[in-house]
């Protein structure tokens, strides 16, 4: 068993919460707890979170010898569930996090090869670049990275694209939803209602300053929604980059359209269906081939 320290930033949650971009699956469902979040209300689950912990399995599948020894190297399988958040909040791990667990893997001389376990929604749009970064210094390193995924959406599947394959969990598993939105929370009028007025100015040489979020609660979300596009172009890009052969062009791929395995390994979204044992035997039989 591995653990990594974590750090919790809930007052960065907060300000993801009020006016983040977030490339996550149902969004709806979790608006009502941000809310309350946004409250100062208790929130069930909501709990400290010391460390991180994760483990290394065993394959039957035997790594050959390294030049610094004859001891098998194992795979880490390295859980990441939930809503992915940049940093640790009192509500899950966030990406640095789980970056520091693949970097701390790919250094490890015992690891041969990493499965990311990913049962995720996606999440905030400033979680990627740790995830990303990570994943692509194991491949660097010349070790197999592979998702093994039940729910992956949005940012999740957009982390798990940049891995050397995708294995859906059962024939009830999804992915996809390859897209953004952003949010913004006016809550003037309740600030008001509770007897707080709220004064704010801007220098006569900002006049740009926080345009975006000012036009949105005048009613004009077109500077959000470039803003969000030039980041979904981005999301696109890499996936199209990490999925060569993904059909780009079919109908719901690129505008946030969910997929069972079937349809996904068909459209090039995932190479096939898996257990996690079986990923876990295939992330062993990789690194293999990578010695």
């Amino acid at each position: 068993m591995f653990s990594i320290p974590t750090t919790e930033n809930s007052l960065h949650l907060l300000s993801d919460v009020r006016r983040g971009q977030w490339f996550v699956h149902d969004y709806e469902s979790l608006l009502p707890v941000a809310l309350s979040f946004l409250g100062g209300e208790k929130i069930a689950g909501a709990i400290p979170r010391l460390a991180f912990e994760f483990y290394a399995a065993e394959a039957q599948a035997q790594f050959t010898a390294t030049e610094t020894g004859s001891k098998a190297q194992q795979v880490a399988v390295i859980p990441i569930t939930g809503t992915i958040t940049k940093y640790d909040s009192c509500f899950t791990y966030g990406a640095i996090t789980y970056a520091r667990a693949i970097t701390a893997m790919a250094n490890n001389p015992e690891i041969g090869a990493i499965v990311l376990d990913i049962d995720s929604g996606g999440g905030a749009g400033n979680a990627i670049a740790p995830l990303k970064e990570a994943i692509h210094r194991v491949q660097a390193l010349g070790k197999p990275i592979i998702a093994h995924v039940d729910r992956c959406a949005s940012l999740a599947y957009w982390a798990a694209s940049q891995c050397d394959a995708i294995f859906c969990d059962n024939p009830l598993s999804d992915v996809g939803s390859i897209g953004g939105l952003c949010q913004i929370v006016d809550d003037i009028g309740k600030l008001e209602k509770d007897g707080y007025t709220v004064i704010t100015v801007y220098a006569d040489e900002s006049a740009d300053k926080n345009l975006d979020y000012r036009m949105a609660l005048e009613g004009d979300t077109s500077l959000l929604k470039k803003n969000l596009s030039y980041n979904v172009a981005q999301f696109h890009k890499d996936v199209k980059a990490g999925r060569p052969d993904i059909k780009e062009d079919a109908a719901g791929v690129f505008t946030g359209a969910m997929f069972h395995p079937a349809e996904a390994q068909a459209l090039g979204l995932i190479n096939g269906v898996m257990t996690l044992t079986e990923c876990i035997e295939n992330a062993a039989i990789r690194a293999q081939y990578n010695h």
